[in-house]
Order: structure tokens, then C-alpha cells, then sequence
């Protein structure tokens, strides 16, 4: 037999292989599984991981490199227009996330979105990706939540569906009309919510997103608006995922597990009960590190420090609560499009140890997106979504910070020319 694509002689060969049907959690959450040799694909997929070179049509001499699985990137916000870059001397300077969100923050960005062409956004969208898909990510999930009215929200599902149709990198589209009530709604809620709701109906006809999202936060909507537009999804077949406790405890953790979400995000805030009704219902917990670091929340002199997230963090882990890890890229809050960066700020500010980042990179991030069957490990049949790292070691991703250690990204068993 003939194999499409071999890489030969890694040095380490990180697999994250585990029980696929389940998230990584306990002591599979510390194993990585690392194996030296080679990765036979074909068609696509991966064939085997062993020492026999096989004949192959192309072969990559991978002699003194890590390969990993993909990074998959489970919660972006990566559809938007302009920049909002001149809100992190603020940040720096002590204002807190509420004060700059009362000025402009995610308002800002939607009106720049509002006045963006599909066009324009595709375009831009086909930027981020190429950096993206550059520094190790093969698969991402996409929101919207930056039109906030029936012709914007459906114009950045259409700029989403786009930019499947033209990338390489596969992407899970979100619908996340509850980002936040827009102002020419703000003396009547309901009635932007009933709007929420009825653009449900026409998503899920044209099948414009698989899931459905609500920011269930003091800055976005109550645990009870949340309830109503998350139930009224449910109803129409969408998959769910919440924003929660990002800026205080509004119990949304509780929410997610209480309808079944498949994951619940941010989590800065969540109870023991949290934990524990996400551990029951099997929601993954994504927790998003770059927003913690470019928000400067553990910076001394923040009006809110979150020194308690490490202990915090390590409590989700040690009760069990399957963990994935994001980038959260968007205009505002989380600026970087690497997942390599995201794991070197969980390793610094979180103290996640190296397997328990690179496990909520990959597998974990796999499940909170509804793909552990297809992506996330090195395993006989999954595809080959593989990055080869120019170190000698998995550690020195982690540790080496500020420049892309990726040298070669293959996606779906081809190897990806970027420039």
C-alpha cells in the first residue's frame, strides 16, 4: 500500500489519545501520550502511528520535531470590524471592563460591523484565518453578537458560511444575537429579545448556525432573558453554549448544565454548584486566558484582581469538570489570533501544567465543539489535521513565547502553503 503523505522520524509525537466518546478529565487529563516514529495518512485521515516507513507520494522528515493535533480554537469572535485598540492603554491605566464597555467596547464594534460590507468582513475574516491557521488552529468556532439586529446579525452568519466556502480551515458557525441589547433597544428589552428569539426560526431554516450562544452576564442579559431565548434554540433544534460568569456570578454555569449546553464559557465567577451541575450534565468548561491577561485582571491596582482564578481553575480540575482552552479572539477583550500564545498565558497566569494545556487545546476543545469523533487527537480514522513544531520537545511551545513555532500545518492530509 501507498500512503498520500508520510512524517517520518518525529521526535515526539503528541497523540492526546483517549477515550474519544469522553472528555479528558482526572488522570487523563495529565496524559498526552508521547511516542517517537511516524504518521501515516491517507484519503484524509490517519492510517497509522508506528515505526515502518511505508512508501508514500510525499514524505516531510520531521527529525527532531513535535507533531500535535490541530489546535482548535472553540470560542472566537473573529467576524467583526474595526479596532478598538486605543481601549487597552485604559485597561492598563486601571479602568475596569465595565467602565470601558459604558464608552464604547462591544457598542463600538458594532457599529463599525454595522457598516461593513460582507465583502469587507470576509475579507478581513480571510486574514485572521491565514494567521491562524499559521500558528497551529485547523478548526474554529465563529459567533456573531456585533450586528445585533435581523439584517446584521443574518449578514455575519452569510460573511461566516463565506468563509467556509473559501478557507481551508473548518468552522463551526454561532449565532450569539444575545451578545448585548443595542441601544435603540434600550428602553425595551423584551422587544429586542422577542427579535433574538425570531431569528432563530429563519437560522435554523437556512441552516446559518449550528449553535446558539447568550452572554448571561450583568453587561448582557439576566439568567432569566437568558433562559428564554436559550430554551426557545432548544426548541428549534440548535445546539447550545452560554457566556458565563465572566464579570460576576449570574448563574449561568448552572443554566448551561440545567439545558444540556455543550459548553459553558469564561466561568471566572462560577459556584461549587457550578461545578458540580457541569461536572453532572457533561458541559465543557472553556475558560479563556488571553482575556484574563489583556484585560489586565491580575494586574495589582485593577479595580477587580482576580488573584483566585488559578485556585479556582484547579479546583474545576481537581472535582473533574472537563476543561478546554481558547483563544476568544475579538476587537475588544482578547486581541491574538495564536493558540500558542493562549497556552504559554494558561501555563503563567492559570498554572496549567503542560499536559493539562495541551489536552484543553486539542481533545477537550474537540468536544466543546461537538467534533471528538472527527478531530483533536492523533488516532487510526480521525482526520489528519497535524501541526509539526519546530522544537525538539512539546514543553518548549509552551515555554518559548512571543514568536510561531509552527512550521508545517497540514489540513484534511495536505499540507497548507500559506505564503
Amino acid at each position: 500500500m501507498k500512503l498520500d503523505l508520510l512524517i517520518k522520524n518525529a521526535n515526539e509525537i503528541i497523540t492526546v489519545k483517549g477515550a474519544s466518546h469522553i472528555p479528558k478529565t482526572g488522570k487523563a487529563f495529565q496524559e498526552i501520550s508521547i511516542v517517537k516514529g511516524n504518521i501515516g495518512i491517507k484519503y484524509g485521515r490517519i492510517l497509522n502511528v508506528d515505526n515502518y516507513n511505508y512508501k508514500a507520494k510525499q514524505v516531510i522528515d520531521a527529525t527532531g520535531k513535535v507533531v500535535m493535533p490541530g489546535f482548535i480554537d472553540c470560542h472566537t469572535h473573529l467576524v467583526h470590524a474595526g479596532s478598538r485598540h486605543y481601549e487597552y492603554e485604559g485597561k492598563c491605566s486601571g479602568k475596569s471592563y465595565s467602565d470601558i464597555d459604558k464608552k464604547g467596547g462591544i457598542l463600538y464594534t458594532v457599529e463599525q460591523t454595522r457598516k461593513a460590507s460582507i465583502e469587507d468582513l470576509v475579507e478581513k475574516g480571510l486574514k485572521d484565518l491565514d494567521i491562524m491557521l499559521s500558528h497551529g488552529t485547523t478548526t474554529v468556532e465563529i459567533k456573531t453578537g456585533y450586528g445585533l439586529d435581523q439584517e446584521n446579525e443574518i449578514k455575519m452568519l452569510y460573511a461566516i458560511n463565506e468563509l467556509q466556502k473559501k478557507h481551508p480551515m473548518t468552522i463551526i458557525p454561532t449565532y450569539l444575537g444575545a451578545h448585548k441589547v443595542p441601544p435603540e433597544y434600550e428602553n425595551n428589552r423584551q422587544g429586542y429579545i422577542k427579535l433574538v428569539k425570531d431569528l432563530i426560526l429563519t437560522i435554523k431554516k437556512e441552516n446559518l448556525a449550528e449553535y446558539c450562544d447568550v452572554f448571561c452576564d450583568k453587561i448582557g442579559f439576566t439568567y432569566k432573558e437568558s433562559k428564554e431565548i436559550l430554551e426557545e434554540a432548544k426548541r428549534h433544534g440548535m445546539k447550545l453554549k452560554v457566556h458565563a460568569e465572566q464579570t460576576n456570578y449570574n448563574r449561568g454555569a448552572e443554566l448551561a448544565a440545567k439545558l444540556g449546553a455543550v459548553s459553558a464559557d469564561h466561568l471566572d465567577y462560577i459556584s461549587k454548584k457550578g461545578i458540580e451541575d457541569m461536572k453532572a450534565s457533561g458541559t465543557i468548561g472553556v475558560l479563556l486566558p488571553g482575556v484574563t491577561y489583556h484585560l489586565t485582571e491580575m494586574i495589582p491596582g485593577h479595580k477587580k484582581v482576580k488573584k483566585f482564578l488559578p485556585k479556582k481553575i484547579r479546583r474545576m480540575i481537581e472535582n473533574e469538570l472537563p476543561i478546554a482552552l481558547s483563544t476568544d479572539y475579538n476587537p475588544g477583550s482578547c486581541r491574538t489570533q495564536s493558540m500558542q500564545a493562549i497556552m504559554e498565558i494558561a501555563a503563567r497566569l492559570y498554572r496549567m501544567n503542560y499536559a493539562e494545556i495541551i489536552n484543553a487545546s486539542t481533545i477537550n476543545a474537540a468536544h466543546a465543539i461537538g467534533r471528538s469523533n472527527e478531530i483533536g487527537s492523533i488516532e487510526f480514522g480521525k482526520k489528519a489535521d497535524l501541526v509539526i513544531y519546530d522544537c525538539e520537545e512539546h514543553g518548549i511551545l509552551i515555554d518559548k513565547f512571543g514568536i510561531n513555532l509552527a512550521k508545517i500545518v497540514i489540513k484534511n492530509g495536505k499540507i497548507i502553503n500559506l505564503y
